[in-house]
């Protein structure tokens, strides 16, 4: 069962990422907002990796360490590239967190998001008690996964990999996921006059990467924000499922994202609540 928790989990943060601000403070307002849950993230976190003897305390978690990343907003349908109108935009639609947590072999990192209603659906597999307590969590910031990356790997680590190609971190720079083109997060690149300038992803993977190799800037990791957008802009509209639409500075949610992403956490709800009903049987 364990197993499955961990496949779903890691299941979770790839389809995140795969359809997913920061600015000089990586983390934005995370403590403000979720710190309230540490004894939730311990507890996930030490249930998940028992059989690797992994052990974390709250004193080992570090907010400032988390990203903010925003999530189902498809920003290219904007018609402004200011950072401000783009940031305030951002700010209307979901964002997560993603929480950094060192341990001897590697780093855990566990994805924070508030709960989400309860679905028709999801009426018919779970135990009413079980829906209560989705619905208890609902608007809620919940521990929806986790992951581990073994030492050596840092593909988490974005503000390392963003500093090894832009150099300083300019101030208003932001997180973004879900958009076209792009399989992973990218950071939003303002220049000193508060226009988005350059886009940069954080994964080597890109859905068309020939459509963008023209709008290359400084190297291949760095693009015109602007090129990229008009790409972005010309591609069909028959897949909505890449990402929601956003005109006239307003946000869409990619409910394909939000419906897959409610079956899983409840997935996850589910077993933990089974956890607990084992301990207090045990």
């Amino acid at each position: 069962m364990k197993r499955m928790f961990v496949f779903l989990s890691t299941l979770l943060i790839v389809f995140a990422f795969s359809i997913s601000a920061f600015a000089s403070d990586l983390s934005s307002n995370v403590e403000n907002e979720v710190m309230d849950i540490s004894d939730e993230i311990v507890t996930v976190v030490n249930e998940t990796y028992e059989n690797r003897d992994i052990k974390v305390t709250a004193e080992d978690i570090d907010y400032s360490k988390a990203y903010k990343v925003y999530v189902d907003t498809n920003i290219f349908k904007l018609s402004t590239n200011k950072a401000d109108k783009i940031k305030e935009t951002l700010e209307t639609g979901n964002y997560i967190y993603l929480l950094p947590i060192d341990v001897s072999d590697g780093t855990i990192v566990v994805n924070l998001q508030k709960g989400l209603p309860l679905s028709e659906n999801s009426k018919k597999v779970l135990s009413l008690e079980e829906q209560q307590e989705v619905l208890d969590n609902v608007g809620k910031w919940i521990v929806s996964s986790v992951h581990f990356y073994e030492n050596g790997n840092l593909n988490f680590d974005y503000e390392k990999k963003l500093k090894s190609l832009i150099g300083v971190i300019p101030e208003d720079t932001m997180l973004v996921g879900s958009l076209p083109i792009f399989e992973d997060v990218v950071a939003l690149i303002p220049n000193e006059d508060g226009i988005i300038e350059s886009i940069v992803p954080l994964s080597t993977l890109t859905k068309e990467k020939d459509l963008i190799n023209y709008s290359t800037k400084n190297n291949s990791y760095i693009y015109s924000y602007k090129q990229i957008k008009e790409i972005a802009n010309d591609l069909p509209d028959a897949d909505p499922n890449i990402a929601g639409e956003a005109a006239n500075i307003e946000t869409d949610i990619n409910y394909i994202m939000i419906a897959f992403s409610v079956v899983l956490t409840l997935v996850i709800v589910a077993y933990m609540f089974y956890l607990k009903k084992k301990k207090i049987n045990e």
